[in-house]
C-alpha cells in the first residue's frame, strides 16, 4: 500500500493487517504478500475486510485509484439516499474487488458484480465472502471478449486503475462500448493514475466512443490530483460504432 497518496485523509482508510491462516505465497514486500487488511473508511457503515495477494498478478493488490473511487462513492449523498437501490452495478478490472465491495456495502439492495481475469476470481470471491455480501458476485470477464451470459445488463459501471497495459487499451474500449450499446448504462465512473506517456493512446481511443469530464464534487479532488490521480465521468456518444468498420475489415 506504499503507493497510496497519504494526504486525502477524510476518506482514505486506516489500515491494519492480520496474517492469513496459511502462508501460501512466497515472501513478498509487506504491501503485496498474501494478507488480510481491515480498512476503516470514514463514512462507511463498517470495516471492510480485504485480502490482497500479488501472486496472481498486480491486480491482486490495492492501488491508489481504487482507494480514490471508493472514497468518492462513500461521500456521495445521493448514493446514501438510495439512488443506486435496485440497480445492477458492474466493476471492470476489479482485482481485489475493493470498489465493488464498497458499493455493495453502501447499497445492500443493489446487484453488484466484480469482474476480472480467471486468475483473480478466487480472490474476489474470498473478499465477497469475507465481507458477508450476499448482493455481490464475481465473474470472469476478459476485455475484448464476449460478455458472460450470466452477467445482467449493468446500470452503472465502475473502473479504477485499468489503464496500465498498452495492448489492452483497445480491448477495454471495446468492452465498454459493448456494455453501453443498449443505452441502459446511466453512470460510468472511471478513476486512473497517470504513469506513462502511452496512456494518451488509450484516451485517444476512448474519446472516439465516449465523452468524459473530470468529476468536480469530490472534496478530496485537489489533493489526489496532485498525486496524478484523476476521477472521470464518462458518457457514451450517440450513433458511434466500435470497433470501426474499417478496423474490423483489417482482421
Amino acid at each position: 500500500m506504499d503507493d497510496l497518496p497519504g494526504a486525502y485523509r477524510s476518506h482514505t482508510p486506516s489500515i491494519s493487517s492480520t496474517k492469513s491462516e496459511e502462508d501460501i505465497a512466497p515472501p513478498q514486500p509487506a504491501s503485496q504478500r498474501l494478507e488480510t487488511l481491515s480498512l476503516s473508511f470514514s463514512g462507511l457503515p463498517r470495516e471492510l475486510s480485504l485480502t490482497v495477494d500479488a501472486g496472481p498478478g498486480c491486480g491482486g493488490i490495492a492501488w491508489p485509484a481504487g482507494m480514490v473511487l471508493a472514497g468518492y462513492l462513500i461521500q456521495r449523498a445521493d448514493i446514501r439516499a438510495g439512488v443506486w437501490r435496485g440497480k445492477t452495478i458492474l466493476e471492470l478490472g476489479s482485482g481485489t474487488g475493493l470498489v465493488g465491495l464498497v458499493a455493495g456495502i453502501l447499497e445492500p439492495k443493489a446487484d453488484v458484480w466484480v469482474s476480472d481475469q480467471e486468475m483473480l476470481l478466487q480472490l474476489m470471491r474470498d473478499n465477497i465472502n469475507g465481507n458477508g455480501l450476499g448482493n455481490a458476485h464475481a465473474v470472469e470477464l476478459n476485455w475484448g471478449e464476449p460478455v458472460p451470459a450470466e452477467l445482467p445488463q449493468p446500470d452503472i459501471l465502475l473502473l479504477a486503475d485499468c489503464v496500465y497495459f498498452e495492448p489492452c487499451f483497445p480491448l477495454l474500449v471495446t468492452t465498454l462500448a459493448h456494455l453501453t450499446a443498449s443505452g441502459q448504462v446511466g453512470e460510468i465512473l472511471f478513476c486512473w493514475k497517470r504513469r506513462r506517456k502511452a496512456d494518451k493512446r488509450f484516451f485517444g481511443m476512448l474519446r472516439k466512443v465516449f465523452d468524459y469530464e473530470e468529476v468536480q464534487d469530490d472534496p478530496d479532488r485537489e489533493v489526489y490530483t496532485r498525486e496524478g490521480v484523476q476521477l472521470l465521468s464518462l458518457r457514451r456518444k450517440e450513433r458511434i460504432n466500435w470497433p470501426p468498420a474499417d478496423a474490423t475489415a483489417k482482421h
